[in-house]
């Protein structure tokens, strides 16, 4: 098939490309940094690099800003497009821009999609849109709720646009919950919840091997103990989605998460031994926390929501996707959760 994808050079949408490859299809990625284009076709095969077909554009733009001549050489020579780009942000300051670049740029998107009659269209965005809610269904979330930031809040109204466009467009929506690495190589690529937990450690243990903190000190850092992150390594994402292409059905709602994840307070015993910061705890009120503990937990605080709550999120659409797809569910077993956290810190 021939495949069209908006943020082909981020996280997901390259390793999204290369499965797409491996299964025969040709793509064609709307492209608006070529310098990193030219480094991903460099990373593939002559043969794979040869099915890949850039067209420059940009989701902020009306039509994505790809010409009428090249909209006419690609009227129905698109069977199914991908929408992935995004803008993530949880600074109140850019509300502006995540909302013009989630929900206009999801617009531009459509419009292309249609002008040029796509098959089918695959719109991806976040678990997450269920708000402050702890139970999510595989349905449409209303956008009268409480949202945690801004970007949750645009992946909503994002996704009440694709829905409208049900009747037009073979539409589908895929919802990742909290993307990791890569569950065989550890390989990541984000500052996301468990990174940003991560990230804080990994600064730490700099501070105290610094002299900057007593290394007998304790430090609280603020998370719910009993609480489980519903994280998905970012391969399984790309199964998915790639399963999709073929097998998912139109005006359906797939969830891409885990909800068998271990609690905050194991996978902390796990960061102890791997970051060789033995002097952690994990306190559930803000108002335990010293002045010193602040200034650590302040990197993160803007995932405390995330690491404070389980969600669980219905996936039996995706269930019977994969089923039908022959692609085996989600295995994070304890053990690639453990290389995950293992190979950051080996790396950082």
């Amino acid at each position: 098939m021939n495949i069209m994808i908006t943020g082909a050079t981020g996280f997901v949408g390259t390793k999204l490309m290369k499965s797409l490859l491996k299964e025969g299809h040709s793509l064609y990625p709307i492209v608006r940094n070529e310098q990193k284009m030219d480094q991903l076709l460099a990373s593939m095969s002559d043969e794979e690099a040869l099915r890949v077909h850039p067209v420059a554009g940009d989701i902020t733009q009306v039509d994505l800003g790809i010409t009428p001549t090249t909209q006419k050489e690609l009227d129905q020579q698109i069977d199914v497009f991908y929408h992935t780009a995004a803008f993530l942000s949880f600074d109140p300051a850019d509300r502006k821009k995540t909302f013009f670049v989630n929900v206009e740029g999801t617009q531009h998107a459509l419009d292309l999609a249609k002008k040029i009659h796509v098959k089918s269209f695959k719109h991806v965005s976040t678990a997450y849109t269920v708000g402050l809610d702890n139970h999510a269904e595989e349905t449409l979330h209303s956008t009268d709720r409480q949202f945690v930031n801004d970007y949750e809040e645009s992946k909503c109204h994002a996704e009440h646009l694709v829905w409208e466009h049900r009747h037009e467009l073979n539409v589908s929506i895929f919802r990742p919950a909290i993307i990791v690495g890569d569950s065989n190589t550890g390989e990541a690529n984000t500052t996301f919840a468990l990174y940003g937990l991560l990230k804080a450690v990994a600064l730490l243990r700099k501070m105290i091997q610094r002299g900057r903190i007593d290394q007998n000190r304790t430090i609280q850092l603020l998370s719910k103990g009993a609480a489980s992150s519903n994280v998905v390594p970012v391969n399984y994402v790309v199964d998915v989605l790639t399963a999709g292409a073929t097998h998912s059905e139109r005006n359906k709602i797939y969830h891409i998460s885990n909800n068998h994840t271990p609690k905050n307070e194991e996978v902390l015993e796990w960061i102890k031994k791997f970051s060789g910061v033995h002097q952690l705890a994990i306190v559930d009120e803000p108002h335990t926390l010293t002045a010193e503990d602040e200034i650590i937990n302040e990197p993160m605080s803007v995932f405390h929501s995330y690491l404070s709550r389980t969600l669980i999120f219905e996936d039996s659409n995706t269930k019977k996707l994969l089923d039908r797809a022959g692609t085996e569910e989600l295995q994070l077993s304890d053990e690639k959760y453990k290389m995950l956290i293992r190979v950051y810190f080996e790396k950082n």
